[in-house]
């Protein structure tokens, strides 16, 4: 009886030193939905101003819902797969998508307040104010708009109103913020698996970590070429949830210079409370695995250590390379103690 319930026990531990995260993650993103809601304040503007004199393109290279699943949905994928089936970590999942989630809550709160409290006019935005491109809105000619006499024009000229709340939401980008979060989330995560710093300079890995940041960028540079954002506001928006993806990930996993990169945080409760299932083979290989790596550290230096001859730097720590034939011979030298 008391067996079958230390489990229960166990998990009901490990649940409870991790719900506030997840609470704290989604009381973010109510508030993100809450000040979605207001209305952006309304920055005056010049219509001779030729920025913001761009038509207004119907139809998005990439849309919302398209960056919603390229910059949260596939890295969350990613994830799950790489922590199930190559970790076999449930902890590693639970941190990954943990820090995946609080990066994305963090950007679209901070992004959506900056956007309403500046409210910056759009590059199309004369076109979503007065129609200019539309044949069939009779909108006004360039050539006509004028601005009152040393003053600057506000939204009070605008005859169409549907696209208008939009259209003060330039700064920062929100796709540009959202892209870099996640995205670069992602690449942290597959740079701490992978190992990228261990001082080897496998190029493979370096493709693979780039490999979502690139897709990033496109997303990024899309919303220039659609006139939704000014470049200044890309810019902004992809260093800010850059920002974001390198906080959120070191909450739950360590610097990428260290050898244990791909391993997440120890659980926030002892060993003994956590649950089978969250405790499986992969502990036994990472220890494996970490004394491999410190075999091969002390190796490296030993062999840089040596003066060109047969005769090590230091004859008490490291490998007499004089009587070794082959490097597998090194590294057996190196595994004895020193000779006396």
């Amino acid at each position: 009886m008391f067996s079958s319930m230390r489990p229960q026990a166990r998990t009901k531990a490990l649940f409870l030193s991790y719900i506030k995260d997840w609470v704290l993650a989604i009381i973010v993103l109510a508030a993100f939905a809450a000040v979605d809601r207001l209305e952006p304040f309304h920055r005056q503007f010049s219509v001779s101003d030729m920025t913001i004199q761009h038509p207004y393109a119907k139809k998005e290279t990439v849309p919302i819902w398209l960056c919603g699943v390229l910059a949260f949905i596939l890295p969350g994928a990613i994830i799950s797969a790489i922590a199930i089936f190559k970790r076999k970590s449930y902890h590693d999942l639970h941190n990954g998508l943990l820090g995946l989630v609080l990066t994305q809550a963090l950007v679209l709160c901070v992004i959506d307040s900056v956007k309403i409290a500046v409210g910056r006019p759009r590059p199309d935005f004369l076109d979503r104010c007065l129609s200019i491109y539309d044949n069939e809105a009779a909108g006004s000619p360039l050539s006509l708009l004028t601005d009152p006499v040393n003053m600057l024009s506000t939204s009070a000229i605008c005859t169409r109103r549907d696209l208008l709340r939009d259209g003060f939401k330039s700064f920062p980008s929100g796709h540009a913020s959202f892209s870099f979060g996640g995205l670069g989330y992602l690449s942290m995560y597959l740079a701490g698996k992978l190992k990228l710093f261990d001082e080897r300079g496998h190029i493979y890995k370096s493709v693979v970590v780039l490999a979502p940041l690139i897709l990033a960028s496109l997303i990024t540079t899309s919303r220039v070429s659609d006139y939704r954002h000014h470049w200044h506001d890309v810019t902004v928006g992809a260093f800010v949830g850059s920002v974001f993806a390198v906080f959120s990930y070191r909450q739950y996993y360590p610097s990428l210079a260290v050898l244990k990169s791909g391993r997440p945080f120890a659980p926030r409760v002892i060993e003994e409370l956590l649950p089978a299932v969250l405790l499986p083979r992969h502990h036994a290989r990472d220890q494996h695995e970490d004394e491999a790596n410190q075999d091969s550290a002390t190796f490296r230096e030993s062999f840089l250590s040596t003066d060109g001859h047969s005769h090590p730097y230091n004859r008490d720590t490291a490998v007499d390379i004089g009587d070794a034939t082959s490097m597998d011979d090194l590294t057996n030298n190196a595994a004895k103690p020193p000779r006396r």
